[in-house]
């Protein structure tokens, strides 16, 4: 079975930008071309007409096979397209009258130019500046061969000739250096990309490893603790009741059972447009509050984005509220789904207090109405508190799920 395809990442701007520039250059080439062509056509009076057609249908088709194939700056495609423009410049030497290369524009004057920058755009500066160079070279070559005697040329001439040479040298070198810092900005952003990808990945497995840790410091290791204590109270005990060891040995089975679940518990995958409430909860937990909280799930949970964070919030706020009124030595959370409903009870073992609405609400205490009911009432769920003077507190969440709630 053929494997899928992981899709390609998205391009960064750098490589946006070389993409750009590569489709510049591509365009260069067919003004050129197209100048050329308008040249041969509109002067009429080149030597060798002929000779100027092959040129031209020469140029044209390695323009269409770079359109086409849109080869890599490899080089044999580089070596090939400064042999056209080389080509290109000599062949004016003999094709338009004498005299005329360099003077004014050409039979080839542009398309050379667009040889040296993709030279530059592949191969960087350096080797944009040595084509440059050769495809001046190249212009003094044309203007021998078209008669003209560089050596008694006039001023005009001569800095004609010195400005043709140039442009292509600061053709060549310009792109290179612009596509070399591109390069180097791509190179930049896919190292700074994965470094953050490294250290996310990092902070996710230390949350998991402090979640996992967690749950077993209040979970396991309390119950073994207790089993261990028990366990030595029996030991000077002459007659061990048989029900007492039982009891024991199955609390250390269910631990082992506990904990064996933990340690094989899966990432899990949330569903789109979900967040887990599980994971919410555990970010609660590593908040430090002043007072030990304990945080139990029977699942990841998943919950739509807007209801998960709204219920962390109301739970967030029964936090708050045992740590300011509850004088509690200790406070968990448990959440659960129960009948086509995500429940989530908060507890503690605080001095508790008279539940009365409409007394808290005259007294403006609103924070379980506002708060904590007023949040839970918006998810169509609902809030039930159990509590008295010095038995604690037990606050009660009840949320439609998702299915339900839409």
């Amino acid at each position: 079975m053929a494997s899928a395809r992981a899709p390609a990442p998205d391009p960064g701007p750098a490589e946006r930008a070389s993409a750009v520039l590569a489709l510049g250059i591509l365009a260069l080439r067919w003004v050129a071309l197209t100048l050329m062509v308008l040249m041969a056509a509109i002067t009429g009076d080149l030597r060798r007409p002929l000779l100027a057609g092959v040129a031209i249908a020469v140029t044209t088709a390695w323009t269409l096979w770079l359109t086409i194939a849109r080869p890599r700056g490899t080089a044999p495609v580089l070596a090939a397209d400064l042999a056209v423009a080389v080509g290109l410049l000599l062949l004016s030497g003999v094709v338009v009258p004498e005299g005329q290369v360099g003077s004014h524009p050409f039979f080839a004057s542009v398309y050379p130019v667009a040889a040296a920058v993709f030279w530059g755009a592949a191969a960087g500066a350096r080797a944009g500046l040595a084509a440059g160079a050769l495809l001046g070279v190249s212009l003094v070559a044309a203007q021998l061969i078209n008669g003209i005697d560089v050596l008694e040329a006039t001023t005009p001439q001569l800095l004609s000739l010195a400005s043709g040479a140039l442009n292509f040298v600061l053709a060549g070198g310009a792109v290179g250096l612009v596509a070399r810092l591109l390069e180097r900005s791509a190179g930049e952003l896919r190292a700074a990309a994965e470094e953050a990808m490294r250290a996310r990945e990092q902070a996710a497995r230390l949350s998991e490893r402090e979640s996992l840790a967690r749950q077993i410091h209040d979970s396991v290791l309390q119950s073994l603790a207790m089993v261990h204590k028990r366990a030595r109270e029996l030991a000077g005990v002459e007659a061990v009741p048989a029900a007492e060891v039982a009891r024991l040995a199955e609390m250390a089975a269910g631990q082992e059972r506990a904990l064996r679940s933990l340690i094989l518990r899966r990432p899990d995958d949330a569903p789109g447009g979900t967040a887990s409430l599980r994971a919410n909860l555990e970010a609660l937990a590593r908040a430090e509050l002043p007072i030990p909280l304990t945080v139990s799930a029977t699942g990841p949970i998943w919950l739509p984005v807007r209801h998960a964070e709204e219920l962390t919030a109301a739970v967030r706020q029964a936090l708050d509220n045992v740590v300011e009124h509850a004088s509690a030595s200790k406070v968990a959370v448990f959440a659960d789904e129960d009948d086509g409903a995500v429940v989530v009870a908060v507890r503690d073992d605080g001095a508790g207090f008279s539940y009365d609405e409409a007394r808290l609400a005259a007294a403006d205490k609103m924070g379980i109405l506002k708060s904590i009911k007023g949040r839970v009432e918006q998810l169509d769920g609902s809030v039930r508190v159990e509590t008295a003077p010095g038995a604690g507190t037990e606050i009660e969440l009840r949320v439609p799920t998702r299915s339900e709630a839409g």
